[in-house]
This record gives structure tokens, sequence and C-alpha cells, in this order.
């Protein structure tokens, strides 16, 4: 396959960083937001120096507390999509609400969703509120978290909502999201990924801004998501960006990547 003819989607999950609560600690969102905010400067940096676009799924929280980086999202191109609104205590609500303050506060178009933590969406509702695309299912099986194994890997509608999967390596799905970053051995993902291309003709993977801050302090956060975190995981990120301009991959946003 050609680079022409693959497309990448490099997406953020632009949260106020609440692990700490997952794991027994406490953080308010008013830190939490600072903590995301450190890392989604590193991020937008990264992305201005290597001219690629990507897709901001942002929560209402963290778009109250840090409104300049969210303007920043905006103004270097990048597309703006909605990620809920108290990332720690989703809501029913949270679709709509977030739909709402986002296009109010920052004047813009906002047509894409990401359910806190890939869970279960209501497609009907996402359509009546005009969402014309959803990225909540990672087509794999995370311990604890969902069973997706027998989930389609490429898009596919529900009703008018495009679902657009996050992409996995062709074997055994293992998921080529966030965690894979960290863990596996940059030149094993770089072969996943340059696979998962080859066999569906995109490329879809999703970051947290947190991940690229400093989390030495927060020692309630396991250590399998510290390893090459922060300005390691920075790195890695402006390595796989080389790596896929280099092969001739065109970066796209959902938006992008929909009406084609």
């Amino acid at each position: 396959m050609s680079g022409s003819s693959g497309k990448v989607l490099l997406s953020f999950d632009v949260e106020e960083f609440d692990l700490p609560r997952e794991h027994g600690g406490e953080i308010s969102i008013i830190d939490g937001a600072k903590v995301s905010a450190e890392g989604l400067a590193k991020i937008l940096d990264i992305l201005k120096d290597k001219k690629v676009r990507a897709t901001f799924f942002t929560t209402v929280n963290f778009a109250k507390e840090q409104p300049e980086l969210v303007m920043r999202i905006i103004n270097e191109g990048h597309e703006l999509a909605c990620h809920g609104v108290d990332h720690f205590a989703p809501k029913a609500s949270d679709a709509e609400k977030c739909k709402k303050y986002l296009e109010k506060e920052f004047r813009v178009k906002v047509v894409g969703w990401r359910q806190p933590r890939m869970q279960r969406i209501d497609y009907v509702k996402l359509e009546k509120l005009e969402y014309k695309y959803d990225s909540s299912v990672n087509p794999a099986f995370i311990p604890g978290r969902y069973n997706n194994a027998k989930m389609p890997r490429k898009p596919y509608l529900v009703g008018g909502i495009t679902e657009v999967p996050t992409s996995v390596a062709t074997c055994f799905r293992v998921p080529l999201f966030w965690l894979a970053l960290h863990m596996f051995p940059f030149g094993m993902y770089m072969k996943f990924v340059q696979m998962s291309l080859k066999k569906t003709g995109y490329f879809a993977t999703y970051f947290h801004p947190w991940e690229f801050a400093d989390l030495g302090k927060f020692r309630v956060v396991p250590w399998y998501i510290k390893k090459n975190s922060g300005d390691r995981l920075a790195k890695r990120l402006g390595k796989l960006v080389d790596g896929l301009k280099e092969n001739e991959y065109e970066f796209v946003s959902y938006q992008e990547f929909l009406k084609r």
C-alpha cells in the first residue's frame, strides 16, 4: 500500500487528570487540569513543529479551567470534539451539555464524540444532537474495562452515526492505543502500526495530555503508566509522527477522514 492511501487519525482525550482517584488518591479538578495543561502544551508544540493535524476530544471541566489552550487547539488548525463534562463521573446528559458548551464558548461546530473510558454510548441520542461520528470503540479485550474483541475493525454506520474504531494489531487484536506506546519496544509498535494500516487503510490512536506531564510525584499512579511518560513519551510521539510521515501517510482529523 502506498502512503497516499493510508490515513493517520491522531487524537487526544483532553480531560482533567483524575487517574489518582481511580487508585484511591485525591486530586482536585483545578489541579488535574493543570497537569493535563502541562502535557497538552508539549503535544501542541510537537504537532506544530511536525506540521500535522489531530483531533482533541475535550471535557467541559478542562475547557473551563484552561480555555486558552482550547483556543490554541482551534487556532492551530486541529479539530475540537467532545469528551463529556466531568471525566470521573460521566452522566447521560453529558453529550448534550458538552456540545452546547464547546460550541458556544469557542464558536466552532462540534460533530465528534468519545465516551470517557471508552464505555457504551447512546447512538440514537448522538444522532438527535447532530453528532456525525463516535470514536468510543476499541475492538479489543481490556480486562476490567470492556470486551469488544468481536467488534469490527473498520468504520461502520449505526443509524446516522459513523463509528470509527481505534486501531488494533492484526495479530490477536493487540490494542495500539496510548498504553502500547508506553510499554512496547518502539520498533515493535511501529511494525504493528504498519500492519494495521495495510489491513484497514487507516490508523486511529489516542493519548491523554497528562501522560506527557511529570507523573513522578503521584505515588498511586501505576508503574506501567509512568513508564516512558513525560518527556520520554513526547520523544516517542515525535518519533512516531516522523516515521509515519517518512512513509508518506497522511495525517487527517476525524472530520476530514469521514468526508473522504
